[in-house]
């Protein structure tokens, strides 16, 4: 099998591919909860620490007015989890509040398909229970970024979907500009292929292939495209955030946490006032619903910000994996957390260096976990028909591992290159009717020798 070979973490024994050079060696530290990952009912903050942009008041709630304005500003306060977690506060021209029509949005009138937007449940009683796979590359690409979004999988708590196309809402060859509001869920974008800015209240932001960008619920966004983008999209309801295990009790991330606060990006300039503009029309989604909101004045003409809730963006490339002398279980690569899921992140690393010690993923029942992986760089060629952008889905009641002949055949194997996101649910996470329609259904018994 050579020395390189690729393993996805929760089964899958995959061969090499020369992948990036950047390979990161350490152990998991003492006093960190690494290997219990389950997410807790407790909350966590959903940013590193404190930042600021632009100019705010010397203190909250009182008057301001911004150098070189005559009036004041009006404070906008943006709060998660009620008023007991993180917020942010900022600083606007004009009130966010002055909506001028209300209206449903027909996303069928602009290329989309609201049911496959945001999902309906494929009829599980006729279906077996079988692992899956799902290539996404046969989902429709869109015009815009409803439009070209397609949900595969979905609880209560979470929905996997991907997005392809020209999927920003403004830019060359869109006419009408209008900024989408995800009310129901964080948003956590991967991005397989394309780059772009990020445009928000809080200014802007850019992003590029292998980035994952954070979008916390209730922040109308604008993607602007440079062309032509595919991404995985996981929705986390009521959060998607950094696991509050890898902070001390300062709130820093711990020095053995897979990040540090200097992989993570935030907003670097405020938006021009021909950005802010484009904020004048919104769309919506809150309770499987869209509503098309518009504004008489902008509601994103910003002056300055400040607070722990904001998007982010961090790099795939930049995390710190694990190595140990035997094999690790999976949630030594968690990034981020929800209530009841997990991300965890697969990348390029040394493996482990026991003699005889088994590197590929040993065959397993995770009981109380459904395993979604979305597969990014490297040779599939001995999972079958697995490729770039395949998604492989594993339910709990079956086991899986690697196919014959890559279990044994890892042994002596130094390094796993490999570039994946994982999603692991607590509780069963369901397969939408369109996934079913891109199901390579040959996947199911690919394991018989």
């Amino acid at each position: 099998m050579g020395s390189r070979l690729t393993w996805l973490s929760a089964s899958l024994g995959i061969l090499p591919f020369p992948g990036p050079a950047r390979i990161h060696l350490s152990v998991p530290g003492r006093g960190v909860n690494l290997a219990g990952y389950r997410p807790s009912s407790g909350r966590s903050p959903l940013m590193l620490e404190r930042r600021t942009l632009g100019v705010v008041a010397p203190k909250p709630h009182t008057v301001f007015t911004a150098p070189g304005r005559k009036n004041p500003c009006t404070e906008y306060v943006f709060t998660r989890d009620g008023f007991s977690s993180g917020f942010s506060i900022l600083y606007l021209y004009d009130a966010p509040t002055s909506i001028e029509l209300n209206e449903v949005f027909k996303i069928e009138s602009h290329g989309g398909n609201l049911k496959r937007l945001v999902g309906e449940i494929m009829d599980e009683s006729s279906q077996p229970l079988a692992r899956r796979h799902v290539q996404s590359w046969n989902a429709p690409a869109g015009e815009n970024l409803l439009a070209g979004r397609t949900a595969l999988f979905m609880n209560n708590n979470c929905r996997v979907s991907v997005v392809r196309g020209k999927a920003g809402q403004c830019g060359p060859g869109v006419k009408d500009a209008w900024s989408f509001t995800n009310g129901d869920s964080d948003e956590l974008y991967f991005f397989y292929a394309g780059s772009g800015t990020l445009l928000t209240q809080f200014g802007a932001l850019p992003f590029k292939k292998n980035d994952y960008l954070l979008v916390p619920r209730g922040i109308p966004y604008i993607l602007q495209m440079d062309g032509e983008i595919e991404a995985l999209v996981v929705e986390g309801d009521p959060f998607v955030e950094i696991p509050g295990d890898f902070r001390n009790p300062h709130g820093q991330l711990r020095m053995e946490a897979p990040y540090t606060h200097r992989d993570f990006r935030s907003p670097a300039r405020l938006l021009t006032e021909a950005e802010a503009e484009l904020f004048r029309h919104g769309v919506t989604l809150r309770n499987k619903s869209l509503t098309h909101h518009r504004y008489s004045k902008s509601p994103a003409n910003v002056v300055g910000w400040d607070g722990s809730m904001y998007p982010m963006v961090f790099s795939i490339l930049d995390y710190l994996p694990k190595t140990g002398k035997i094999h690790l279980p999976p949630n030594l690569h968690t990034t981020f957390r929800g209530k009841e899921f997990v991300v965890c992140s697969f990348v390029p690393r040394m493996v482990d260096y026991l003699e005889g010690a088994i590197p590929c993923p040993y065959p397993h029942a995770n009981v109380h976990c459904d395993e979604i992986i979305y597969y990014v760089d490297g040779k599939f060629t001995s999972r079958k028909g697995i490729s770039n952008r395949s998604l492989s889905y594993h339910p709990a009641g079956l086991s899986h591992g690697p196919q014959p002949g890559n279990y044994f055949g890892s042994v002596g194997t130094k390094t796993a290159d490999e570039l994946a996101v994982m999603v692991d649910t607590w509780g069963p996470i369901h397969m939408t009717k369109a996934a079913l329609g891109y199901e390579d259904a040959a996947y199911a018994t690919s394991w018989e020798e």
